[in-house]
């Protein structure tokens, strides 16, 4: 069997024990038999070479083991949060500095705290705390990343609402537990590692920006599309997105950005730039964009899917596209293995890449009679082909079908590469300059107004959307 084959199958592995574990409980003799049986597979093939087959079996086993291993450490940190001991529904004073970007929500913000220090009445002594905590708090004061805060209310346990498994949704980022506007008082700022700082308050700007670039809803729609942010996005839109089934575009995942690098390396090969220098200038515009907007795990994830389209251009093949998006998508799950069963955005990344990688290819000698113009035939393959992939992951996370999603989502994802591009260059502009970002913000202004009626008008379309 071919090494590469071979390097498949162990990352295919350890991606199935870390599905199966993120499933059911696994007792760790039955890991450790696992291990077992690997390792005697793989030391009869150190006796005798020939068999090849005994020495991929006991490798596969190792690392399905792996898996499941990697998955149950990563669970263990709940126990390692000594905070959740007080969640028993008394009054508690939480000290821990805020260690994630503020997320700002149209009626409150939700802070994220790493927990240092727990205190029960307000003379008594404080104690060690571990854990992450998620606060509800009011929009003002403001908070940011690296203040040293000290919360009093009552900690509670994340439950379930509507069918959502929120408590899960939660663990994925270690969060088991929760407070509702507490009473809150900064005591130190400036904490936190400094390189991450500076990327939150790149992120701030950036939004600052477009706020003073468009009115609303307009830049609530570009901070959707390309910050995945809905904190003030009206309710009348976030229905009518729904309705048409394009919620998608305003949660940051590789659904975009695979969209938008193909788009601009296809772009550029027209422009006879050669591969090499399409590679690296789409890459480059990639990277400032994932520093620009933040840096967060989920749009470094997206980046690196949008990247392997870049990579697959760049190579001029597609067979070694399984084996790199595997890989790709288990390096990440590696690092969070909550991820792989409880992130909707890690999902649509990895679905749009592959429909990106090995749909659009079989579909472009069909689509042949459409013209080229704007690069109209390629929008068109590129977004029935990521439809295609991530269509069945939306039906069952969202539990409802739009009649009318297929329309909405060719007239939309055909200059949703423009829009986001365009966007990002007026943020850009305008964080130099404020007046040249208004000024550029025009022509974003009539791509977002073009979105917003398509969605408006198709939202209205009866019996377009059912749910079940």
């Amino acid at each position: 069997m071919h090494k590469s084959r071979v390097f498949l199958l162990v990352l295919i592995s350890f991606v199935l024990g870390v599905g199966v574990r993120s499933f059911f409980e696994v007792d760790m003799r039955f890991v450790a038999a696992l291990v077992a049986g690997g390792s005697f597979f793989a030391v009869h093939w150190f006796l005798d070479r020939s068999k090849t087959w005994l020495g991929i079996a006991g490798m596969l086993l190792m690392v399905f083991a792996f898996g499941i291993a990697r998955f149950s450490w990563h669970e263990s940190a709940k126990e390692d949060a000594t905070v959740l001991t007080y969640a028993n529904g008394n009054m508690l004073t939480i000290r821990g500095v805020v260690e994630d970007a503020p997320d700002v929500r149209e009626k409150n913000t939700r802070l994220v705290i790493r927990a240092t220090e727990a205190t029960l009445g307000e003379n008594e002594t404080p104690h060690t705390a571990k854990g992450r905590v998620l606060l509800f708090v009011n929009r003002y004061p403001v908070f940011q990343y690296g203040d040293e805060i000290q919360a009093r209310g009552i900690l509670e346990l994340p439950e379930e609402f509507s069918g959502f498994d929120y408590p899960n949704y939660l663990a994925k980022e270690q969060i088991y537990s929760l407070m509702y506007y507490p009473g809150i008082e900064l005591v130190s700022s400036g904490n936190g590692n400094v390189i991450k700082r500076l990327l939150f308050l790149s992120k701030q700007r950036f939004e600052q920006s477009i706020e003073h670039m468009l009115p609303e809803p307009h830049a609530a729609f570009l901070k959707g599309i390309l910050l995945g942010s809905r904190s003030s996005i009206p309710a009348w839109l976030l229905d009518a997105f729904q309705a048409t089934g394009v919620t998608h575009i305003i949660a940051l995942s590789g659904f975009n950005i695979t969209i938008i690098a193909d788009s601009i390396s296809r772009v550029l090969r027209r422009l006879s730039v050669s591969p090499r220098g399409t590679f690296w200038m789409s890459f480059g515009i990639i990277a400032l964009f994932t520093v620009m907007v933040g840096a967060s795990p989920s749009i470094v994830r997206a980046s690196v899917m949008g990247v392997l389209v870049l990579l697959a251009a760049k190579e001029g093949r597609r067979y070694q596209g399984p084996n790199a998006l595997t890989f790709a998508g288990a390096v990440m799950v590696l690092h969070n293995p909550a991820i792989l069963r409880f992130d909707v955005a890690f999902q649509l990344s990895f679905l749009a890449t592959a429909g990106l990688l090995f749909v659009a290819p079989r579909l472009e000698p069909k689509f042949q009679f459409l013209p080229e113009l704007f690069s109209f035939r390629n929008n068109m393959v590129t977004t029935i082909a990521a439809q295609i992939t991530v269509l069945p992951l939306l039906l069952y996370h969202f539990s409802a079908v739009s009649l009318v999603s297929p329309l909405s989502n060719i007239l939309i994802l055909s200059f949703m590469p423009l829009t986001m591009f365009f966007g990002f260059l007026g943020g850009l502009i305008g964080m130099v300059w404020v007046s040249a970002g208004i000024i550029a913000g025009g022509l974003v202004y009539a791509l977002i107004s073009y979105h917003i009626f398509v969605v408006t008008l198709l939202s209205s379309v009866p019996f377009g959307f059912l749910s079940f």
